[in-house]
């Protein structure tokens, strides 16, 4: 019985099967968080009106704000300050979900790479050798042991004792490849194994990166929808300026 000589192909094509390589993270840039909606409160030097002070929002230069748009502007202002605070809390434990799934990945790398090493097909090409070379050895042996034979009273003694030691030699060979044979069967046996498992652990951390990747989509689409309100509030609002006691009014619920 020999070894399959095509083992180790088979080996390489079931680890190809789950999913061919250890996956990598999706090279995607998180979309910067927007800056602040509200600048801080800029002193105006130019009033209303006689009677009123002037704030604004920026450099204060644009159209003064009713009361009600300052209202609305102060609302919008407040919602996307608490909408970019949750974005910024949403980041860090996307971040550190993406190291550590680096980390794993890094490890299955290691574990590919035992299992795909080279010991046991060096192993495994140095055994068809050794098992050729012994076939080719015992045809001789079985031709001179015909020729001895057929030379009947004419064989000396030296040949048959010749003979007879190499086929003492030839058994103690065939003996260390019958060992060697089962040895690396019982390789074979465990890196099949060995594959099956690491292709779990593949198949299991493929669907992690999915789904981290689903999940940071999702946030950098709600940060790109955030920079989008942010610019219209800085349209609407920014740069424009308020009285002062509407502001006060305001914020006393008014």
């Amino acid at each position: 019985m020999h070894l399959n000589r095509s083992a180790v192909a088979r080996l390489a094509a079931a680890l190809l099967a789950g999913s061919g390589c250890v996956p990598l993270l999706a090279q995607q840039a998180p979309a910067k968080p927007p800056a602040a909606a509200r600048q801080a409160p800029a002193a105006a030097a130019t009033p209303a009106s006689p009677a009123a002070s002037g704030r604004g929002f920026g450099s204060a230069r644009g159209p003064l704000l009713t009361r009600e748009e300052l209202r609305a502007c102060f609302s919008q202002e407040d919602e996307l300050k608490k909408r970019l605070a949750a974005q910024d809390a949403a980041r860090g434990p996307l971040e550190q979900e993406k190291k550590t799934i680096a980390d794993e990945q890094a490890v299955m790398r290691a574990e590919r790479a035992k299992i795909e090493g080279a010991e046991l097909a060096a192993a495994v090409t140095a055994f068809t050798e050794r098992t050729k070379a012994f076939g080719e050895r015992r045809a001789r042996w079985d031709e001179r042991v015909k020729a001895y034979n057929d030379a009947g009273r004419t064989a000396t003694a030296e040949e048959r004792d010749a003979l007879n030691a190499e086929r003492a030699e030839l058994e103690k060979e065939h003996g260390a490849l019958e060992a060697e044979r089962k040895r690396l069967q019982g390789l074979q046996a465990g890196r099949s194994d060995a594959v099956q498992a690491f292709n779990v652990k593949i198949r299991a951390l493929d669907a992690r990166v999915a789904d981290w990747n689903k999940r940071n989509n999702a946030y950098n689409d709600v940060n790109a929808t955030l920079e989008s309100d942010r610019l219209a509030w800085t349209a609407s609002c920014g740069n424009r300026r308020y009285r002062e006691e509407d502001e006060l009014a305001i914020r006393s619920g008014k």
